[in-house]
């Protein structure tokens, strides 16, 4: 299926940033954006049931939408995403409340999009504030592993391999460009989903529809690594639950079955070796918690949202 071509003016953008008590973080997010050198771009922040409302530090000048309790990645963006489609905005821009953006950023992905009209969205550069020159992703492609996934450019040098422009399998989710005729057409995130591999699945849904990804190298984004899940040496917690049972529920939903096999042989091969390897730094319990989370994605249980610390 093909999106309906841009019209001939700048195209109206809606950047939709959600917080969940990371008010600093969603500061910063908003100050780079107010820097944004493409016009017109409106900027919501969609607030999941945080302890401290973000309206404390943003002022009126910034408008947030408040929810009553956290929805989860997928569906606290989902309420910014319907909020922008019945505005009539041209693209919604998903962005990580941990994460800021170049003044031209926006320009570049919009450059992308408008040279590719086939582009359901569009993702860039990203790169870590903790190691300046370092990638943390350009793309991703699903590998059915034991992780699902695999990061392409992963703590790789920007040292211009990354460049240029290509389609790719999937776009992280910590800075979308999505065309607002294709999320017509698709959807917005599976909310079952809550956090971790939406992205991945919505990228599914997409290709399925005729719809092609694009990522360019000119637009950078800066990103806090798991900045809102305890940081990237945190080993376990909610990241590691979610991130296994997701990976189950996306075979479920678009895996093969030779697919889903290849992905269970990994788990079973690898998992004495990791639960080796961490218990031997003490991080054992972030296997088990992985465990626990393809279990309950096999046997369809719902999140422990108390025990995970996520209500």
């Amino acid at each position: 299926m093909t999106p309906e071509p841009l019209r001939d003016r700048s195209p109206s953008v809606v950047a939709v940033v959600l917080n969940w008590n990371g008010l600093d973080d969603t500061v910063r997010c908003v100050e780079s954006l107010a820097r944004t050198v493409h016009r017109p771009l409106d900027v919501l922040v969609v607030d999941n049931g945080s302890r401290v409302s973000p309206r404390t530090r943003l002022g009126d000048g910034v408008e947030v939408i408040e929810n009553g309790r956290n929805l989860g990645y997928a569906g606290g963006n989902n309420v910014g995403i319907r909020v922008a489609l019945e505005r009539g905005a041209d693209f919604v821009w998903i962005l990580n409340n941990d994460a800021w953006v170049e003044p031209e950023t926006l320009s570049h992905l919009l450059a992308a999009a408008r040279a590719h009209p086939n582009a359901a969205a569009v993702g860039g550069k990203v790169l870590r504030t903790d190691r300046p020159g370092t990638l943390w992703v350009a793309w991703g492609r699903v590998t059915w592993r034991q992780s699902l996934i695999a990061l392409e450019g992963e703590d790789a040098p920007d040292d211009g391999r990354w460049d240029g422009d290509r389609a790719v399998p999937w776009i992280p989710g910590c800075s979308i460009l999505f065309r607002a005729s294709a999320l017509r057409a698709i959807g917005p995130f599976d909310e079952e989903f809550f956090a971790y591999h939406e992205d991945v699945e919505w990228a599914a849904r997409a290709h399925a529809a005729g719809f092609e990804l694009r990522y360019t190298g000119a637009a950078r984004t800066w990103h806090a690594v798991h900045g809102s899940s305890g940081g990237v040496s945190h080993y376990g917690g909610f990241r590691k639950y979610l991130s296994a049972r997701n990976s189950v529920l996306y075979a479920r939903r678009h895996g093969r079955p030779w697919d889903a096999g290849r992905m269970a042989a990994a788990i079973v091969v690898t998992l004495p070796f990791q639960l080796a390897r961490r218990w031997l730094s003490g991080e054992h319990r972030g296997v088990l918690i992985k465990v626990r989370g393809w279990l309950d994605g096999l046997r369809k249980r719902p999140i422990p949202f108390r025990e995970l610390g996520l209500d």
